[in-house]
């Protein structure tokens, strides 16, 4: 048997310190209001310079097992993050499904993830067929008969995948607690 046009995400726990990630984020979104784009509740920053010594070793990091996730699909050119953002996420703030247009490959970084605040959905690049023709007859669910595939998501996951696969983040149930993470683009390298 083969198995034809899989698609690949990528999860890793990162060992960062994350405190100060999320304080520069707390002070981000009191000083602004922040933006609304797959965000329709919660706060979503403006685009983050990573280049400040804040970010070097999460950057370090991304990079690193960014050329591992692009050898196992394999991609073979030159790229770079193009763009990062913060997201804090209350008590049932969402994301609602979403693709992210111009880039390759996007990614989230968990920075804090208290209990129930909610998963990370992936939608099959098939789901209207699916949906439509195996409505009713799957026996049991797997990555390649499900319209949709949720991932538990922990402090410290960095998760990579390809921008044009469509997703979404649950509502954070946690009454006292955010969600808060930092999302990312990676584009192809072109020289000035």
């Amino acid at each position: 048997m083969n198995t034809i046009f899989s698609v690949n995400v990528y999860k890793e726990k990162l060992d960062i310190k994350n405190k100060p990630l999320i304080n520069y984020l707390l002070k981000l979104k009191k000083d602004s209001k922040g933006r609304k784009i797959s965000n329709p509740t919660g706060w979503q920053s403006f685009p983050i310079d990573v280049n400040q010594d804040i970010f070097l070793h999460l950057n370090k990091e991304i990079q690193k097992k960014f050329v591992k996730y692009m050898e196992s699909i394999p991609l073979n050119n030159s790229f770079q993050i193009s763009s990062v953002w913060g997201n804090i996420n209350g008590y049932k703030d969402y994301n609602t499904a979403h693709i992210h247009p111009h880039s390759a490959i996007s990614g989230i970084y968990y920075l804090k993830t208290p209990a129930n605040c909610g998963r990370l959905c992936f939608y099959n690049p098939a789901e209207q067929g699916i949906g439509y023709l195996w409505g009713h007859c799957v026996k049991k669910f797997t990555t390649q008969n499900s319209v949709l595939w949720k991932i538990d998501i922990e402090e410290g996951d960095l998760i990579l995948f390809p921008s044009w696969l469509k997703h979404s983040v649950d509502p954070n149930l946690n009454k006292k607690e955010d969600r808060i993470s930092l999302a990312f683009n990676i584009s192809l390298f072109t020289p000035v």
